[in-house]
């Protein structure tokens, strides 16, 4: 099934007939009904459905080239933000006309968006180089929900200086921070944020000074630290590339997966860990970017609707992330690329296997959340206050994809839950 979207964006050997043992939203599943369609003319003993197919044409055709475009269009986003720093730093308040400052400093928040909305697709695609390590890459690509706007404002002030809290023995070194002061989150802060007083409850040394300073210095100051910080971005953004491409990358080994040598026995096990990624959508997307806002879980607020707690609250970029997020989702779900052709996808798997009411209700399921966030007319944060019905629709339309992944998908495939929904009765 192709689609058009926006953002350039697996052999089972079966001894014994598996029995399906797991129901509702158990941690795992054995197969469902049909599973492994045998073909007859060989004795009825192997699956007819490719399995490497699925894992090659994911890998090449959706994984690979959104890693590829994060890549480039962060060097954009350091063009566009360098370019606003010159002007910014140039820039002199009540003499020099601001219209060039404005223009520059929003070139520099759209190629922000745009970076943000590539990274939100590689958001459900996180597997081998974005796990490792604890998920050490991907938290210094982009570290919400873990933040901390005080340690932003705090390197800021240190990277000015040169020196970490006036202590010329502690020279300032971006790639030894720690994650919640690096990355995309980091980035829109220092863009987009229009109170320049610093997030810290008690002031260290090098931000002493910082409340009384002129809004021009710090906007200098914040812009400058952005530049490193996107610096800092690409450099991630290339280990990504590396771990992930060439003949020892993890792309290859997903496509050979079940090969003498290979970490995956075989190639069901390779699918196994994209479909955890696309699990994004349950633990992530519907909890934390949805219901924790809302409150259905505990908040900034306690249990009650929370604008605050909205993942993107500085930019009001946070309904543009879960709509990315839904793209990433159909495209592995569906196979398809940006060039609109058919290929090989879940959707076929599912068909293979005799459930394409399983397919169907999926694919309603992407559609009618999709269309749940479209209806959603403002930012996240302002929404949950104004039109907290369709916040709360949106919400429930993508529990209607979750459900069936957690349910029917796992079941007719074989799968088995992640550990983030595993137990989980949302």
């Amino acid at each position: 099934m192709a689609l058009n979207f926006r953002f350039n964006a697996l052999c089972l050997t079966i001894c014994t007939t598996l029995i399906l043992t797991a129901c509702g939203e158990s941690t795992s599943s054995s197969s469902g009904a049909g599973f492994g369609t045998k073909n007859p003319d060989n004795g009825g003993t192997t699956p007819t459905f490719d399995e490497s197919k699925l894992i090659a044409n994911l890998v090449d055709q959706v994984i690979t080239p959104t890693f590829t475009a994060f890549s480039e269009q962060s060097k954009n986003q350091l063009t566009a933000i360098t370019d606003y720093c010159t002007i910014e730093s140039n820039f002199t308040p009540d003499v020099d006309d601001n219209a060039p400052v404005l223009a520059s400093l929003s070139t520099a928040k759209l190629s922000w968006q745009n970076t943000m909305s590539i990274w939100q697709q590689a958001e459900v695609m996180q597997m081998g180089p974005l796990i490792e390590n604890e998920s050490e890459l991907r938290n210094r690509i982009y570290s919400w929900p873990a933040i901390s706007y005080c340690g932003i404002d705090q390197d800021v002030a240190y990277f000015e200086d040169g020196i970490i809290n006036l202590d010329s023995n502690k020279p300032y070194d971006i790639k030894s921070r720690t994650s919640t002061r690096r990355g995309l989150f980091t980035i829109q802060r220092l863009l987009f944020s229009t109170d320049y007083s610093h997030a810290c409850t008690t002031a260290n040394d090098a931000l002493s000074d910082w409340n009384s300073r002129s809004i021009q210095e710090r906007k200098v100051a914040r812009c400058k630290f952005a530049q490193e910080v996107s610096k800092d971005l690409i450099d991630n953004a290339e280990e990504l590339l590396t771990k992930w491409n060439g003949t020892q990358g993890y792309a290859n080994t997903l496509k050979n997966a079940g090969e003498p040598g290979n970490s995956f026995e075989n190639t069901h096990q390779a699918i196994n860990l994209i479909s955890d990624a696309m699990f994004y959508t349950d633990s992530i997307v519907k909890d934390k970017k949805l219901g924790t806002p809302l409150g259905k879980f505990p908040n900034s607020c306690g249990l009650e609707s929370c604008p605050q707690d909205v993942e993107s609250l500085d930019s009001g970029f946070s309904l543009a992330n879960i709509k990315a997020n839904l793209v990433a989702f159909e495209m592995l779900f569906l196979g398809n690329s940006a060039d609109a052709q058919e290929r090989t996808g879940f959707d076929d798997f599912l068909v293979e296997e005799g459930a394409s009411d399983t397919k169907d209700a999926l694919i309603k399921g992407i559609t009618d959340a999709k269309n749940a966030t479209d209806a959603i007319e403002s930012s996240l944060n302002d929404a949950l206050t104004s039109q907290t019905e369709k916040v709360e629709h949106a919400h429930s339309k993508v529990k209607d994809i979750t459900d069936q992944l957690k349910n029917d998908f796992i079941n007719k495939l074989a799968l088995e839950l992640p550990k983030s929904s595993a137990g989980d009765n949302d």
